[in-house]
């Protein structure tokens, strides 16, 4: 049986384990001479990176006496920098790197230390698995560390979003961990009519409920699994067919979750039936905790992103997953036609599969076989393609009628941002040392320079009656539809929400283009992806997409661009589809998910570590 060790112990052999090697490496960045050269291969110089801290120290490599800039990689997933700020606190008025630069450098490195650092054999994977999510791995992880391995599945100790999504299901007695799987697999759930089930039955697989015979996505998940349907146990799989989550659960519920896991003990019967939050709390706040931005704002407090960021100002995202979290970001609710149209009411933890999963959502997030299979399309060499980012799509994301504030819906914002002229901006760029400048510009000069974006088609999901779709028709830019190889002449293209996630994502990284992604909605690759290294994330805003383009076109005028940091993002990406999101990735994730699925399903009441890999 596995042992946890207890928290400060962990804390202080980690501290002792990391230090030396990270003072070590932090010294040896810090002073080492930095090449001189514009537009490098990565990682771009001159940036450096301080492990042994939350900050990142950048400085300037055409200066006698470099000045160190602190730039805060936030816990809520963006990196703020106010260069202003910093030098009137600091005194200085030397020179600082762009952001960007930092952010692509840092995601080099990270990438890397990432792979170099993946367990090589069982034994090792077996240890990782229990420091990542203490306690043992499920029972036939061997031979899914044995299957994974010879199918040259990388990244093996990479599924931390898979265990935090099932965590909580740890609380719950096996029994009723039964009771509730059941019951989505029986019919008798308020999510019946969207639920088809995937049985195995000695390596067989068969479909039944509401949705078995409707639409592709039961026939496509029963092809992707199988060929691993004869590793896995006999099992009845709940799964969503919906593009959105359902589940949703408030923070008090979640919170005494974790705590019980956390404590290897189980839920009270109380616990398990006390689902509400305090008096008062509603909607999307049930789902934050009173210390998030959202229960703050609510409750007249202070922002807390401000209080935490002296240097607070422009942003950018370094974590995609954290940036998508509506609880420390507010405003994101305003900003998704999801989260601006739904009141969610919440629920007690059902473990129902779904294609995607939000913060607050209890689902267990599948890898959608539908996204896999789309046609590429012709992708002419970088060279070759257009310099502007490229954008087609039809009106999905929000239901355009009165009721509904659909002009603040992803799509119709992009639109609006990429083709309305807006007056003039301030945007930052490089000089040709990738200092950090400024330079102020007409919005319609600068659309026109860098975008490409349009609705193609007609309105749809629009109120008729209310004149809703004449509006959209009117009010916004529709352009032609564009096939794939049509789309791929471009370098830059752009992947937005929809109704849900997005299901281009695959189609577009396959490419040799480099990909910018807006979503909220994380993925089952999340922890095998590295932002500003296989693709470049956008805020939902798009307060970041000026300075974005600018940084690799170039300004107004085109000066200073970095093309081929963009072409070297796009073969990256292209490179990490082909390497790390083949099919067989796609049924390493499921087979792990299954097994731990597998697990709770089949624990012992009067022993929970039956079902354990020893």
């Amino acid at each position: 049986m596995y042992h946890a060790i207890p928290t400060r112990r962990r804390s202080c052999l980690a501290i002792i384990t990391l230090g030396v090697p990270i003072f070590i490496l932090t010294v040896y960045l810090t002073y080492r001479q930095p090449a001189e050269s514009h537009h490098p291969r990565f990682p771009l110089n001159p940036t450096r990176l301080n492990w042994a801290s939350p900050f990142r120290l950048l400085r300037s490599s055409h200066s006698s006496n470099p000045q160190l800039v602190q730039v805060n990689h936030s816990q809520d997933g963006y990196l703020y920098f106010d260069d202003k700020v910093y030098r009137s606190i600091n005194g200085t008025s030397q020179p600082v790197l762009h952001p960007i630069v930092s952010l692509i450098n840092n995601a080099t490195r990270a990438w890397n230390l990432k792979l170099e650092s993946q367990s090589k054999h069982l034994s090792s994977a077996i240890s990782e698995y229990r420091r990542r999510n203490h306690r043992n791995p499920p029972r036939g992880y061997d031979r899914w560390w044995s299957w994974a391995s010879q199918n040259n599945v990388k990244l093996l100790d990479e599924y931390d979003y898979l265990h935090k999504s099932i965590e909580p299901f740890f609380a719950l007695p096996p029994q009723v961990f039964r009771q509730r799987a059941s019951a989505l697999a029986s019919d008798q759930t308020k999510w019946a009519t969207m639920i088809f089930v995937v049985s195995i039955r000695n390596g067989q697989l068969s479909l039944s409920g509401h949705q078995a015979n409707i639409g592709p996505r039961p026939k496509e998940m029963v092809e992707l699994l199988k060929d691993i349907a004869h590793l896995l146990p006999d099992l009845d799989i709940p799964i969503s067919v919906e593009d959105l989550p359902a589940v949703s659960v408030s923070a008090k519920n979640y919170e005494h979750h974790i705590q019980a896991v956390r404590n290897s003990t189980l839920l009270s019967p109380q616990d398990l039936t006390d689902i509400k939050d305090q008096p008062g709390i509603y909607g999307w706040s049930n789902s934050c905790s009173s210390q998030s931005e959202l229960r703050r704002n609510l409750d007249g407090l202070q922002d807390l992103s401000r209080s935490r960021n002296p240097y607070f100002g422009q942003s950018y995202i370094h974590d995609p997953v954290a940036a998508s979290n509506f609880c420390d970001h507010p405003e994101l609710i305003q900003l998704n036609g999801f989260l601006s149209a739904t009141q969610p009411k919440v629920h007690q933890f059902f473990p129902l599969f779904s294609f995607t999963k939000l913060h607050g959502f209890a689902e267990l997030p599948l890898s959608p076989p539908s996204q896999f299979r789309q046609e590429v399309g012709k992708d002419p060499s970088w060279e070759a393609k257009k310099d502007k980012l490229f954008w087609r799509g039809s009106t999905t994301g929000t239901y355009f009628a009165g009721i509904n504030n659909w002009r603040k819906s992803q799509r119709t914002r992009l639109v609006m941002f990429s083709n309305e002229p807006r007056g003039n901006v301030s945007v930052r760029t490089t000089d040709s040392k990738d200092h950090l400048e400024y330079f102020d510009a007409d919005t319609k000069v600068l659309n026109d320079r860098y975008f490409d974006i349009g609705f193609t088609n007609s309105p749809v999901q629009c109120d008729i009656n209310d004149r809703s779709c004449e509006a959209v028709q009117k009010g916004y830019v529709f352009k032609p539809y564009s096939q794939p190889s049509q789309t791929n002449t471009f370098k830059y293209l752009l992947d937005v929400d929809g109704n849900g996630w997005s299901g281009r994502f695959h189609r577009l990284m396959s490419t040799k283009s480099a990909i910018l992604k807006s979503t909220i909605f994380p993925e089952w690759y999340a922890d095998r992806i590295q932002p500003w290294y296989h693709y470049i994330p956008v805020k939902v805003d798009y307060q970041d997409l000026y300075d974005i383009m600018a940084f690799f076109l170039g300004d107004s005028n085109g000066l200073n661009a970095h093309d081929q940091v963009g072409k070297q993002i796009g073969q990256q990406g292209h490179d990490w589809t082909e390497k790390f999101w083949r099919l067989t990735d796609m049924q390493a994730y499921m087979y792990l998910l299954l097994l731990e699925y597998s697990r709770l399903l089949n624990r012992e009441p009067e022993n929970l570590h039956s079902m354990d890999y020893f």
